[in-house]
């Protein structure tokens, strides 16, 4: 499998897991969850979706995009994974009821994809949030590595599983009330990601 194939392979129920993990992850709940009501569910779906653009670098996002609610999403997390996502949330007093995410995977040629994970805890300052999500991250690595850096004027953060060196990083970023993760191999892509999904720069250095 080339590593375009892998890239479009990560799946929505791999939503916290590196791209390396996400055909291991699979019906793992720790504990029952409540269900959401479909009216909730269907409005922070309907949001999210807005906050992705129908194109990005003429690429179609909105009609490759797979929604999930946070329940369902939590039900695929196993008990450590769980616990971290549940003190971040209850830190921020906000319950799963809040939380939704998606995954938009796509082509860019026969060589290259990208994929755009947004997950929004509604009215959340997600930059606070940023430290959970990436040790959920390292839970779900065999060798985590974390680095931080800069991109396109914004703070970055690169995390990869040295047992999976196939996989390109994964770029974590936060905007508002979403974390986002992307994976693509082509930097300028990935520049290109930040620059539409992140805070605007307004230092005036951003690459």
């Amino acid at each position: 499998m080339t590593k375009c194939s892998r890239l479009l392979a990560v799946s929505l129920t791999a939503m916290l897991a590196l791209p390396a993990a996400a055909a291991a992850q699979d019906e793992v709940a720790s504990s029952p969850l409540p269900e959401a009501s479909p009216v909730a569910a269907d409005q922070r779906l309907a949001q999210l979706e807005m906050l992705v653009p129908e194109y990005f670098a003429g690429l179609p996002l909105r009609e490759n995009m797979q929604s999930a609610p946070g329940e369902l999403l939590a039900s695929r997390m196993d008990g450590d994974e769980r616990a971290v996502f549940e003190a971040m949330l209850e830190n921020a007093g906000k319950s799963i009821a809040d939380y939704a995410a998606a995954s938009v995977p796509v082509r860019i040629d026969e060589a290259n994809a990208i994929v755009i994970q947004p997950h929004r805890v509604t009215g959340i300052d997600a930059v606070a949030t940023l430290d959970s999500w990436i040790e959920s991250l390292r839970l779900n690595a065999e060798r985590p590595v974390v680095e931080r850096t800069r991109i396109a004027g914004q703070d970055v953060v690169l995390v990869s599983d040295d047992a999976r060196p196939d996989f390109p990083l994964l770029h974590v970023f936060a905007s508002g009330d979403v974390v986002w993760m992307v994976v693509a191999e082509d930097p300028a892509v990935i520049a290109e990601a930040v620059r539409t999904f992140g805070e605007p720069d307004t230092t005036g250095t951003a690459p």
